[in-house]
């Protein structure tokens, strides 16, 4: 994968962190609009794990084409950090 992909999913990662930011959404409700898990939701807005292509794309589905479209202004912003929340740990079975 080419530096040029690389920038494209950051952008993209620092997109949905700023828009679930900005619209107050937790993993569950940003997991709902986008037909995402949850957990999986949870690892994008944590800036962690893969994700997977299909992933993004049906995430930044759910954003307005006009949301913080310039790359610039949105690393410069503190709506596109880590979304962070308790790690998550191993369950113990009972």
């Amino acid at each position: 994968m080419g530096m040029k992909h690389v920038m494209h999913i950051d952008a993209s990662i620092h997109r949905i962190c700023a828009f679930a930011r900005h619209q107050g959404w937790t993993a569950q409700s940003f997991g709902r609009a986008a037909a995402v898990p949850p957990s999986t939701v949870r690892d994008v807005l944590r800036q962690e794990g893969n994700p997977t292509a299909t992933t993004l794309r049906a995430m930044e589905a759910v954003i307005p084409p006009d949301f913080m479209t310039d790359p610039i202004a949105l690393a410069a912003s503190d709506l596109s950090a880590p979304i962070l929340g308790k790690p998550r740990g191993k369950r113990r079975r009972t």
